[in-house]
């Protein structure tokens, strides 16, 4: 009986000793919240950080194959692992711009080098061919990615021609992108005319979104400047209005950054003593992607 009395008080005394050293413990009711940030702590040790191997990685705005891509990363760029949405996985790169990397398969199992079996891998009889394992995240982050394949640069240039009033046009234009689907455009624009030419000058907000994998529709509106030169057999001196203009368009990617684009604007210009005019312009041309960034 006397060694069972030791061993339950040198059972107390090592309890209170824990009580001292831990009083949480001797609060029942801060046990909770302590193993919840116990926990937080745990989920937080998810951000790893990984180094991408293939020589393009696209990164789409939504864990969805339909997703607008938002940007092209390269061989060698770090990413930061947030969120796991099998088999998608949010990132962060470039600082604070977030998005999604499409890994393929199971995305629980990227930490592994062979992944869980499956109904699908358990089924198949034995001399069926392995299953090949899937790679870590590391290794092969985007095989084969379901997204579209038109990357998103930081803005470009672009050349148009077409008709303005049915008179014809000369366009040029570079865009830069300040937000996923919104883009800051400035214009250089001629329009050659038989009594009187015309250089416009504006600069427009556009705004970009998905319609499939290769195409894209836009909504534009801006402010700027038409000045108008007659002829030297007319005798009449230049004039300057202001001109405002709203239109829609869409763009088809090709390749290597590269779009086609079709834009159908309508100008309405300010005349100081003559009311308003309307000019209405439909252009085609090709866009080419440029990383200003890397300039």
């Amino acid at each position: 009986m006397q060694p069972v009395c030791r061993i339950i008080f040198k059972t107390l005394d090592l309890t209170l000793l824990v009580k001292q050293i831990f009083p949480i413990f001797a609060r029942p009711r801060a046990v909770l919240p302590a193993l919840l940030w116990l926990l937080l702590l745990n989920n937080v040790a998810i951000a790893q950080r990984l180094v991408l191997k293939d020589a393009a990685t696209p990164i789409a705005e939504q864990p969805s194959p339909k997703s607008r891509v938002i940007a092209v990363l390269v061989k060698g760029d770090t990413v930061r692992v947030l969120k796991i949405n099998s088999p998608w996985v949010q990132v962060a790169f470039r600082g604070k711009q977030k998005g999604w990397m499409y890994v393929g398969r199971s995305a629980a199992s990227t930490n592994t080098k062979t992944p869980a079996p499956t109904p699908e891998t358990t089924a198949k009889p034995a001399n069926a061919a392995p299953v090949e394992a899937v790679q870590p995240v590391e290794q092969n982050a985007t095989s084969n990615p379901p997204v579209t394949l038109a990357p998103i640069t930081d803005g470009g240039v672009s050349f148009h021609l077409g008709s303005f009033s049915r008179q014809f046009t000369y366009v040029g234009k570079f865009y830069y992108r300040t937000m996923p689907r919104l883009y800051v455009e400035g214009t250089f624009q001629y329009v050659a005319g038989n009594v009187a030419s015309n250089y416009l000058m504006y600069g427009n907000a556009k705004y970009v979104r998905s319609l499939g994998r290769r195409l894209e529709g836009t909504v534009t509106a801006g402010v700027g400047v038409i000045n108008t030169v007659p002829v030297r057999a007319a005798g009449v001196k230049s004039v300057s209005n202001m001109a405002f203009n709203y239109g829609i368009g869409v763009q088809h990617y090709l390749k290597n950054s590269n779009w086609l684009r079709v834009d159908i604007r309508e100008y309405t210009a300010i005349r100081n003593k003559r009311g308003l005019a309307n000019f209405f312009e439909f252009t085609v041309g090709i866009a080419i992607g440029i990383r200003w960034s890397k300039i």
